[in-house]
């Protein structure tokens, strides 16, 4: 009979795995720094005669910082700047440019998130980084990642019109829409949230991976939910502790170092986690 696997054994083999090569931790600190010593990119306000819903939508992408919020590819754990953070001006661009930047910081933030998959797993299991093994194995890392976001924003996205269309009609619901989207959002993070550990480990192809975690969470949904609350209460809560601290002076440096080394070894206790109970 297998030893049972708590949270916290599954919190000590990440950490465990981090301490075997601290290199995993400048995935974080290098985009961190870049969000803390970088512009952020935001959107150009529309004229103020237009009052259009859509117009406002939209308005609202100019307090937006699209390397964070818009960035949904991002698997590595970032400190992002605080609302009293001192940052450099932000980089105004029109509309088209806007949705460039969006892509193009999606495709960068999931190649490197795909990098960092890799490694993570090459430390789980003791193998040697070999440069090209990993660039071969952070490749169909990152194609198999783009099928299943795929799949998912094919789903989402006329769900996500339907949704604009019917506020703009009546927007005296967008208080309901607004919940039920957050609720949608917990229920796929506990049904599809391990669909980037079964592509690392198991390297099944985007349908094979969503299955294979809706069939996980369906045999251990209260683990997955729990296993999750408390990655989500400990890595939010150091967060704070984090940006606090990084808008100090001199403490930015050991805030971000801080930062990487409890979201990196989250990330590995993720791995952890479903390895053991997938039985694998």
């Amino acid at each position: 009979m297998r030893q049972p696997f708590y949270v916290i054994d599954a919190l000590a083999a990440g950490y465990a795995t981090v301490h075997r090569q601290p290199f995993i931790l400048l995935f974080s600190i290098g985009l961190s720094a870049y969000l803390w010593l970088g512009s952020a990119i935001t959107l150009a306000l529309h004229p103020a005669s237009d009052q259009s819903i859509m117009a406002q939508w939209l308005g609202t992408l100019h307090a937006i910082d699209a390397r964070t919020l818009l960035v949904f590819t991002n698997l590595i754990p970032l400190l992002t700047p605080g609302a009293e953070a001192i940052t450099p001006p932000p980089l105004i661009l029109s509309g088209g440019q806007f949705g460039l930047a969006v892509i193009g910081l999606n495709a960068v933030a999931l190649a490197l998130s795909s990098i960092f998959l890799a490694s993570l797993r090459q430390l789980m299991h003791q193998e040697r980084p070999w440069l090209r093994t990993t660039l071969a194995q952070s490749v169909a890392i990152g194609i198999r990642l783009t099928g299943a976001i795929g799949i998912g924003l094919g789903i989402l996205a006329p769900l996500l019109a339907l949704t604009i269309a019917i506020v703009s009609i009546m927007p005296a619901i967008t208080p309901f829409f607004f919940t039920s989207w957050i609720a949608l959002g917990l229920i796929g993070l506990i049904i599809f949230g391990f669909t980037p550990e079964i592509i690392t480990l198991q390297r099944h192809g985007p349908l094979a991976a969503l299955r294979a975690s809706w069939q996980f969470a369906r045999q251990r949904w209260f683990s997955i939910a729990t296993f999750l609350a408390i990655c989500t209460v400990i890595e939010f809560g150091f967060g704070y502790l984090w940006r606090a601290m990084a808008s100090q002076p001199g403490w930015l440096a050991p805030a971000i170092v801080g930062n990487a080394y409890i979201g990196s070894g989250i990330r590995a206790a993720r791995l952890q986690f479903y390895q053991y109970h997938a039985k694998m």
